[in-house]
């Protein structure tokens, strides 16, 4: 095989890589690339010919990619998100005479890091166009590897990044607790975690940072665990389930204080020993010599530790 077959992949033999990856079956990735299935195996058995290995294996659990398979689907991906990337700032600069920012939120980002820069990009470049993605933080490193995205904002967690990114950390994330306004605890001076404890809570999903860390910081401030039958991942439902009763939950400090701003949720005056993690940005090296992308590394930079720090409330 020639050293130099990922550079040169077609686009047809690596649209065909990832159709076949998401599909697990050659008829649909034919039906879904609009070929005839015969066609689709010609062209699967060329770029097979051409590697020197076999890429795919049929079972019975469908078309499974090979070891050599997976490199050339990985290759594929980040072939097809490069020439997005081409293709979309093409349009942006011919037909518009803009630039272009494709960027990743997680929710912990979304409610002010990712406005803040977005406003801070367009004070420079006008013409600007920002595409905004929210999403896990699997998912979006994903597409990070695949060059479909520019930077990812929001809790860097422990998974592994991808090889070609740069990390710039921002600050940890408080967690603070909240009700809905007009909770009978909401107008209290100073609240203690055991008495926070007693009350009905949505909780958050087990098994997840934010779970163990509340967990953590009640049994650290001399208390049992909230306990609850409603666990939830949603922010939407949580904010509508506090709204119906006196129930409480935890939220990351930047989304509960946007949150208290648009007047849907009161913060409690607590102040647990829990993080919600180290808030920061991954970009992607790959198009980080972009003017865009540099004037965002370096507001990002920038930016004071306590940046995303609101002031503490009564008590806290």
């Amino acid at each position: 095989m020639s050293e130099r077959t990922g550079a040169h992949l077609k686009r047809r033999h690596a649209e065909l890589l990832v159709a076949l990856d998401d599909e697990r079956h050659l008829g649909r990735a034919a039906e879904r690339l609009h070929m005839s299935q015969p066609a689709a195996s010609k062209a699967l058995a060329q770029l097979e010919e051409q590697v020197g290995y076999a890429l795919f294996e049929r079972g019975t659990q469908g078309t499974l990619p090979t070891n050599a398979g997976m490199v050339m689907i990985r290759h594929a991906r980040h072939s097809l998100g490069a020439a997005q990337r081409v293709a979309a700032e093409l349009r942006a600069a011919e037909e518009r005479g803009a630039s272009l920012l494709r960027l990743g939120t997680l929710p912990s980002a979304a409610p002010r890091l990712a406005p803040q820069l977005i406003a801070h990009l367009l004070g420079l470049a006008p013409r600007l166009e920002v595409k905004l993605v929210e999403g896990a933080l699997g998912e979006l490193m994903d597409r990070l590897a695949r060059d479909e995205l520019d930077i990812v904002l929001g809790r860097l967690g422990s998974r592994l990044l991808p090889a070609d990114c740069e990390v710039i950390r921002l600050h940890e994330e408080p967690i603070l607790v909240v009700a809905r306004p007009g909770h009978p605890l909401a107008a209290s001076q100073a609240l203690e975690a055991v008495e926070l404890a007693r009350w009905p809570w949505v909780l958050p999903l087990e098994a997840t940072m934010m779970r163990e860390r509340l967990d953590e910081a009640f049994v650290h401030a001399g208390s049992r665990p909230p306990d609850s039958s409603i666990q939830s991942n949603s922010l939407l439902a949580t904010l509508a389930l506090l709204a119906q009763d006196d129930r409480l939950a935890a939220l990351p400090q930047a989304i509960a204080r946007y949150c208290e701003r648009q007047g849907s949720v009161a913060v409690l005056p607590l102040r647990l020993d829990a993080n919600f993690g180290a808030i920061g940005a991954v970009v992607n090296r790959n198009t980080a010599g972009m003017p865009v992308v540099q004037a965002a590394m370096a507001w990002l930079r920038g930016l004071p530790e306590n940046t995303n720090q609101a002031a503490p409330g009564p008590g806290a």
